[in-house]
């Protein structure tokens, strides 16, 4: 086992004699270095915070009941917070539905094509039918007009052969009143064709008409089913509002703060309360980035409130740090560092003041020196003062580990040497010291 680490005794004063011109010496107190364990460490004030908290808003503009929960009130997930009144939104909700429905409804009537197909299978059928027909007429017009001039020719011959004598003069009118005749039922056929060929022309159209029409219905479609999108996206904000109308504890956990009592008419986003889960307690502490640098995730951490002692690792370290001024007007640059509890003690809240204790780490069986005996130069380097003979001797020395009460010794020093306990930076190499006591 290594020897214990040297504990400074009570304060010791000492008192400067030099006397210009004469040759008095300075009284000092000596200690040796020792073997033994040394802990590296600093302490920092810190702070208890929750992890995550949850903010219980607004989610909708709305009437609201009282809130009836205290700071402290235990409250489990889903549970009821306060009420809102849903009757608005419900109403809303119900609208559009019925506006969706009557817009699917016409889309259904839309759709329904089989008149218009029947129709144009009608109209089709219709316009070959006429077609024949007028093909009949043509054809009937054709067969009067060669009855015609096969009339007028019986006509012209029968005439001259009346002037020669040759035929009757009923035979002459009988051949007249043929080619009239004949004449007159071409002009009827030819009214009949005229009639058919205007019939046909109008009745052709009739497909075009239908499948105009159904064309038509199509872009009516679109626009229907435009609509019917516009008015189910309206349905469903309607039932999003509806749905969010409620007010539920997002975590089971406690009510931390109530900043509203709720009881009338409150805006979206209004701050009611805010919810959190004690199992979340961690501890922030603020340190100088130069410290900071020194710890690492798991570093261990001791802290206390009072007489309570607690363990914790280092959580986390924030990315980014901050100038804050020190209490003596001097700007720092500093960073959180998250520190999470091995223990959750009940008497711990958030927003506790404890003092934090990182390790940062730890040595045996080196060569250790009380805090207090080494001094610092002006170029950072620390010294001490060797006390050879009734002489000291001004030794530079190499730090290893410290804390608030012992320093590591790495370079400089031995086992066994006496250095002065409490230097002065006044203190001179050469300078001659009676002893008056050693630790």
């Amino acid at each position: 086992m290594s020897k214990p680490a040297v504990v400074i005794g009570s304060f010791v004063t000492f008192s400067l004699l030099l006397l210009s011109g004469c040759g008095q010496q300075l009284e000092v107190v000596a200690v040796t270095p020792v073997q033994g364990g040394i802990s590296s460490m600093f302490t920092e004030p810190a702070r208890t915070r929750l992890a995550r908290t949850y903010r219980v808003t607004m989610p909708v503009e709305g009437r609201i009941g009282h809130v009836d929960l205290l700071p402290g009130d235990r409250v489990e997930v889903g549970q009821p917070l306060a009420m809102i009144d849903r009757f608005p939104f419900e109403q809303r909700v119900e609208e559009a539905q019925a506006v969706v429905s009557e817009m699917e409804q016409q889309l259904r009537i839309n759709a329904y094509d089989e008149i218009e197909k029947t129709l144009a299978i009608e109209m089709t059928a219709t316009v070959e039918a006429t077609r024949d027909a007028l093909r009949a007429a043509d054809a009937q017009v054709d067969a009067e007009k060669v009855r015609v001039a096969w009339a007028e020719k019986v006509r012209e011959r029968n005439t001259q052969l009346a002037k020669e004598g040759s035929v009757s003069q009923q035979d002459l009118e009988n051949a007249v009143l043929a080619a009239q005749t004949a004449q007159i039922s071409l002009k009827q056929e030819e009214f009949i064709q005229a009639a058919l060929n205007t019939l046909f022309t109008a009745i052709k159209l009739g497909p075009k008409y239908v499948e105009q029409w159904l064309g038509r219905k199509q872009l009516e479609r679109e626009v229907n089913l435009q609509q019917l999108a516009q008015a189910r996206t309206r349905l469903a904000r309607a039932e999003y509002q509806l749905d969010l109308a409620q007010l539920r504890a997002p975590v089971s956990g406690v009510v931390l703060h109530r900043y509203s009592e709720g009881e009338g008419s409150l805006p979206v986003g209004q701050l009611l309360l805010e919810i959190g889960d004690p199992a979340d307690l961690e501890v922030v502490s603020d340190l100088l980035t130069r410290d900071a640098m020194r710890l690492s995730v798991g570093t261990s951490v001791e802290l206390t409130a009072g007489d309570m002692r607690l363990q914790g690792i280092v959580k986390r370290i924030e990315p980014a740090g901050f100038t804050k001024r020190s209490s003596l007007g001097v700007e720092q640059q500093r960073v959180n560092v998250v520190v999470g509890l091995s223990e959750h003690p009940d008497k711990i809240g958030v927003g506790y003041r404890l003092q934090a204790r990182f390790h940062t780490g730890s040595s045996q069986n080196t060569l250790i020196l009380p805090r207090f005996s080494v001094l610092q130069a002006a170029d950072g380097s620390h010294y001490v003062f060797l006390i050879k003979g009734n002489r000291l001797k001004r030794r530079v020395v190499k730090l290893g580990l410290r804390n608030d009460r012992q320093l590591e010794i790495v370079e400089g020093l031995s086992g066994g040497q006496r250095v002065v306990s409490v230097p002065d930076a006044e203190m001179k190499d050469g300078q001659s010291v009676r002893l008056d006591a050693e630790e």
